[in-house]
């Protein structure tokens, strides 16, 4: 099991050093740690939530989830667009997340108080 606070150091670099060999240090991940399932489409943008416990996944099936990474849970369906969804994207230190769709909205989803989760909608794009 991986823990949130490990610290890799490796470069970001495609490239190999140039010595040839094409070895890295850097470990390199070649099974899924999890499988955070619920969407019935296409996942279309995912991204972690402050403190990388949760993700928010946006999906072609009109709606974002919000899971807990350790346990693979679903916390909570983001529902009430009307058209797939584009993208979702979170604030780096806030626990807010946006949701844009095909339906000309974005969505402010806020998470900062646990027991109010609060949405405002935002309408006016066309394309």
């Amino acid at each position: 099991q991986v823990s949130g606070e490990d610290e890799v150091e490796c470069s970001d670099k495609d490239e190999p050093d140039g010595d040839g060999d094409g070895s890295s240090d850097c470990p390199t991940v070649r099974a899924p740690l999890t499988s955070l399932k619920s969407h019935q489409g296409v996942v279309i943008a995912a991204d972690w939530l402050v403190g990388g416990k949760q993700a928010v996944t946006a999906s072609w099936d009109r709606t974002a989830n919000l899971y807990d990474v350790e346990t693979s849970e679903l916390v909570h369906s983001l529902t009430g667009h009307d058209q797939e969804l584009t993208h979702c994207c979170t604030h780096p230190t806030q626990r807010l997340v946006v949701t844009s769709s095909r339906d000309t909205t974005f969505r402010l989803w806020d998470f900062r108080d646990p027991s109010i989760h609060s949405v405002n909608v935002f309408q006016g794009h066309t394309e």
